[in-house]
């Protein structure tokens, strides 16, 4: 058992902080995004129709809100223990075993949160330096996270816990100068690695979307999110098996700033725009579309969508 172990305080035992462990923390952690999931899907039922027309930016609401719970829950201010460390005996401490400053702890968060609220976030048409940088942070950071959580044994300090220099540790003692385990340098290295490795793929994703194979379904995306009424929209150009019948098809799915999502008529012209930007189009087995219309806060999500499938010959 891997432990911080306290100087003697005057008329006191000396204090024992132990590192928590993984499942102990993950339970934590479980509890408290249960505890969000809650609140953002009663804000979901109430709000519903002005998340939807937010888009994107009804993810800045739900990051604000987690940032509060942990930011604060998390600090000096209540000790370091939200619900899910108080259910499973855990809190947040610096390399002194005290609750860390307001600032430290939302900084902690904000650490952690980024790679996965920026996930899937659409910003337009960003620059080739914007989007390797996002392309870096998304999934460099959650891989870091991920790493670090299951291998770090010794210290059990995840990427947003290096950042600002805190611990998730047993116990209720506070305040106790403490002999901190050391970490092990190498898995900086494999951080660094992640990270490299990102960028890396990351240029080589940004040539692979400018070759002819990809260049159609980007222009399809582009079209379709032109068109009045769409936030967003992906396009897939995929392959699926049915009762051993090889089936491919063009798919797109529009998220929509209005409730529009049983028109037909309007499904029908985006899958004809499909059609259109396609060349190979007439060979796939179906073109279908997924309109949309919900809200996603990061913390919850709620959708209505209807899914429209048409043939290539219906669209000729």
């Amino acid at each position: 058992m891997e432990t911080m172990q306290g100087e003697a305080r005057p008329s006191a035992m000396p204090a024992l902080l132990t590192i928590a462990g993984f499942w102990r923390r993950l339970g934590a952690l479980i509890v408290d995004l249960l505890l969000l999931g809650v609140a953002g899907w009663l804000i979901g039922f109430f709000l519903f129709d002005t998340l939807a027309r937010m888009g994107d930016w009804a993810r800045v609401i739900g990051f604000v809100i987690a940032l509060a719970y942990f930011g604060l829950l998390d600090s000096r201010l209540f000790a370091g223990r939200t619900p899910g460390n108080c259910l499973l005996d855990v809190r947040v401490v610096n390399a002194s075993g005290s609750s860390l400053s307001i600032p430290r702890s939302l900084s902690r968060y904000t650490v952690l949160s980024a790679p996965f609220f920026l996930n899937y976030l659409s910003i337009g048409k960003p620059s080739l330096a914007i989007s390797l940088v996002l392309s870096v942070v998304v999934l460099g950071g959650i891989l870091s996270i991920t790493y670090l959580y299951l291998f770090n044994r010794r210290t059990r300090q995840s990427l947003h816990d290096l950042a600002v220099g805190s611990y998730v540790v047993r116990g209720e003692s506070e305040g106790s100068t403490t002999a901190i385990p050391a970490l092990w340098r190498g898995h900086l290295v494999v951080v660094g690695v992640i990270f490299a490795l990102c960028l890396v793929g990351a240029l080589v994703g940004t040539h692979f979307v400018k070759s002819p194979t990809f260049a159609p379904l980007v222009a399809t995306q582009q079209a379709i999110e032109a068109l009045p009424n769409v936030q967003t929209a992906g396009v897939v150009d995929g392959v699926s098996w049915l009762n051993g019948s090889r089936n491919t098809y063009l798919s797109a799915r529009l998220r929509l700033a209005t409730p529009g999502i049983e028109d037909e008529a309007f499904a029908r012209q985006v899958a004809q725009l499909i059609f259109k930007n396609n060349p190979d189009a007439a060979s796939r087995s179906a073109i279908t579309v997924d309109l949309v219309y919900g809200f996603d806060l990061g913390i919850a999500r709620g959708w209505k969508s209807h899914l429209y499938r048409f043939t290539p010959k219906e669209l000729m």
